[in-house]
């Protein structure tokens, strides 16, 4: 939706028209001026090297109410990178040794306090240039533990919590209460090393049918939908639904014997060569059900493999003595899918941990970033899709929900497919 850019068009291949919408002004009632929005889009740039790459971005230009963009090459993903949160607009006349903790920003709420991990206090925004936002003030909490979000709504602490557990899902389904749910664009993976004994297509595609894609939806709960590609369902390009990953066992099997694992040892492991097949398996997060159900299905049709705790993703990045890792991409992030596709696909990249390359997906990327075209954008990004299936370089396993609960006073709630877009103007508690 155009919000501070009203319009925009490519002039050339390189070179980008963004209008700059009039009439808005800052939280602190700063008039927002293209030459203002130039200034923090290039503090942005300076400041993030992931902007610096996202957008490409090489020169900005003022031309009256309108900004020239000019990148270091043909890039038809400008205009979805800009609309990464790390663009967002800030007053850089405005006291910038406050940026990190209170931004002076355009939206309907202005931060007014802030403790690091633990809340953010925001007022009504009087400047507001799209309406009157519906609350005087708000506070944010950060309430990381499922149990403690679920217990702080019931006892009337807070009015609003971002997700509940399956668990307590049935304490909030009753006219007190209103669950919000809307699919959401993040895909939860494993994603492969393909520079161990995953590099095997076969291998890699008996892991894909071993899984049980609808038990581990079950054990999630809350709304989530079996992946299975690329994208969430439904929301993704179009792809061939015969390539889409699903559960058969015999087909798994198959697999394993076309890549030489014919014979199993006493404890009903597969073997090769008098070698038995381990994988070792990178875990970060919290899905401790998920894992353990993951490594019994994998042994199920004679695949032995060990869960390995890691501090994070980015230890992937750096210690590549694993065969699956955990990860999970917001897939459409910008309503565009090739940052994500991109990022994660490109033989190049440092985000591909998995060391995955397809010369054919190189090519079907360039293009796709070339052009400025969206339908042939998302045509490019389905075609990505079909060979990403074929190859299978990760085990693409559920796209999570977008949910939030609230107490039946609250209205305006919007739900957005990305999960961290969660407060508008038209958010309202008991008509106040």
């Amino acid at each position: 939706t155009p919000q501070l850019a009203d319009k925009w068009e490519a002039v050339n291949p390189t070179t980008w028209r963004f209008h700059i919408r009039e009439n808005v002004k800052f939280q602190d009632g700063e008039a927002m001026t293209p030459e203002l929005v130039k200034a923090s889009l290039e503090r942005t740039l300076k400041e993030s090297p992931r902007s610096q790459k996202s957008s490409k971005i090489k020169e900005i230009k003022v031309d009256g109410q309108n900004l020239l963009i000019e990148t270091t090459e043909p890039y038809g993903a400008l205009v979805a990178a800009l609309t990464e949160p790390a663009f967002v607009i800030i007053n850089t006349k405005a006291d910038l040794s406050k940026a990190d903790s209170a931004p002076v920003l355009t939206g309907p709420y202005q931060i007014v306090g802030f403790k690091k991990n633990e809340e953010i206090q925001l007022k009504k925004n009087e400047h507001y240039w799209d309406g009157t936002p519906g609350l005087d003030t708000l506070t944010v909490k950060n309430i990381e533990d499922d149990n403690k979000r679920a217990m702080a709504l019931q006892a009337g602490d807070v009015d609003y919590i971002q997700r509940c557990n399956s668990a307590s899902r049935s304490l909030f389904e009753n006219d007190k209460y209103k669950i919000h749910e809307i699919t959401g664009v993040r895909v939860y993976m494993f994603r492969m090393n393909l520079e161990r004994v995953l590099a095997d297509a076969h291998l890699r595609r008996a892991l894909s049918y071993a899984v049980n894609y609808d038990d581990l939806v079950k054990i999630e709960g809350n709304g989530t939908a079996v992946a299975g590609a690329v994208f969430p369902p439904h929301l993704g390009p179009s792809y061939q639904e015969s390539l889409r990953q699903h559960t058969d066992l015999a087909k798994a099997a198959e697999e394993l014997a076309a890549a030489g694992y014919t014979a199993k040892n006493a404890d009903g492991y597969v073997t090769k060569d008098g070698k038995e097949l381990e994988l070792t398996i990178n875990a970060w997060g919290s899905k401790s059900e998920i894992y353990e159900a993951l490594q019994n299905q994998l042994k199920q049709v004679g695949i032995k493999a060990t869960i390995r705790r890691i501090q994070n993703s980015e230890e992937a990045k750096t210690k590549r003595d694993f065969d699956l890792t955990e990860s999970n991409w917001i897939t459409l992030g910008t309503n565009d899918p090739f940052w994500y596709l991109d990022q994660t696909l490109r033989s190049t990249s440092e985000e591909n941990v998995g060391h995955y390359s397809n010369p054919e997906v190189d090519s079907l990327l360039k293009r796709m970033g070339d052009s400025a075209d969206a339908k042939e954008r998302l045509a490019l990004a389905g075609q990505i899709e079909n060979l990403v299936l074929q190859d299978t370089p990760s085990l693409f396993l559920f796209s999570v929900a977008n949910q939030v609960v609230a107490t039946s006073k609250v209205s305006g709630v919007y739900m957005h497919p990305i999960d961290y877009y969660l407060i508008t103007k038209d958010l309202t508690i008991g008509g106040k």
